[in-house]
């Protein structure tokens, strides 16, 4: 496990997304929210063509007449639609549920004063929204042989372009630790996929600690971001010591594992590493409307990413800032980022 990793709107298409209150998110009985990364890809791409440029707001699955059916709420035009669709893609129903009012008409001749209740409420609503999804499964297959993948992109959390660069510092107790996260020109095959080779460098007291080598690889119709394995340098008085956490992507029973969502629903829990016995850390989104101030700037719109590592059961979160990426990890928060002249 990386150091990165420990510590801590669909973009398809023009797709984006919007969240609404808990009570606008009632289930069919026994309905399992789920994300556009676990449905069929004869489902996905019946909901991308369906919602357009409009936006998506949840996707459900559950039994009807003993079939798997896929419902999803959409926005389109400011009007709300059901939607439900077979697993073979074919729509099965369209219904209208109504006007999306939007901020302005919400508001309307509200006070200051009531226009902070309201966001107080909506921050509630959002509570209860993850609360009712904390005890959702978390996803392992990714159905990579079904997808498009790149080594060169970027959705709303994350870039994956050669020569971008974050930089975050903190104390771990009494010592100072610093994180550069780098994005290589390198490009690595991992089980027929082109990967991307992103470096990440720790120093603690200004000596180097750890180096190592990420492998990632993004959906172009998603945009979500999958982790293919990392190989890892642990440093001691200058000399490597160790490779504690390394794996790839088939090796060892090993498999990729979702390293950011295209589309970051609230509650939505997943796999970022598969690799049993070695690597088994998870997520959950916790937040996705976090403000967060580090002496890189103030950073509003953050999604808030909770983690857990089943072998040593240590919980972490991250935070990751709107078109920059990790901006928080734990104690760590960003000071620097932006592109490097000189990647290798």
């Amino acid at each position: 496990m990386t150091r990165w990793m420990k510590r801590a709107a669909v973009a398809a298409r023009g797709v984006t997304l919007v969240l609404l209150s808990a009570a606008s998110l009632a289930a069919q009985a026994g309905e399992k929210k789920v994300t556009i990364d676990e449905v069929p890809a004869a489902v996905k791409r019946a909901i991308l063509v369906k919602v357009g440029r409009g936006k998506l707001v949840d996707i459900g699955v559950y039994q009807k007449d003993g079939k798997t059916v896929y419902e999803i709420e959409m926005v389109v035009d400011g009007k709300e639609y059901d939607v439900l669709f077979a697993r073979n893609g074919a729509t099965l129903s369209k219904s209208f549920e109504g006007v999306k009012s939007t901020p302005q008409q919400k508001r309307g001749d509200k006070d200051e004063d009531e226009n902070e209740d309201e966001n107080e409420d909506e921050n509630e609503d959002r509570k209860e929204e993850a609360k009712d999804t904390e005890a959702a499964p978390f996803q392992k297959d990714f159905f990579l042989e079904d997808r498009k993948l790149t080594a060169t992109g970027r959705n709303r959390y994350f870039i994956l372009e050669p020569g971008y660069q974050l930089v975050l510092e903190g104390k771990e107790g009494k010592h100072k630790v610093r994180l550069t996260v780098t994005v290589l020109a390198e490009t690595r095959q991992i089980g027929g996929f082109t990967t991307r080779v992103v470096e990440e460098r720790e120093t603690v007291d200004g000596e180097l600690a750890e180096v190592s080598r990420n492998f990632f690889a993004m959906c172009t119709q998603t945009k979500s971001v999958f982790y293919f394995g990392e190989e890892v340098d642990e440093y001691d008085d200058g000399k490597v010591v160790g490779h504690g956490g390394a794996w790839t992507h088939g090796k060892g029973g090993a498999r990729a594992g979702l390293m950011m969502p295209g589309e970051p629903l609230i509650g939505a829990s997943y796999y970022q590493e598969v690799s049993p016995g070695v690597a088994m850390d998870r997520a959950r989104i916790a937040a996705t409307n976090v403000t967060l101030a580090t002496p890189a700037g103030i950073f509003k719109g953050c999604l808030k990413v909770e983690e857990q590592n089943p072998l040593d059961r240590e919980k972490e979160f991250k935070i990751h800032a709107p078109g920059i990426g990790l901006v928080q990890d734990e104690g760590l928060v960003l000071v620097k980022h932006g592109f490097v002249k000189t990647v290798r």
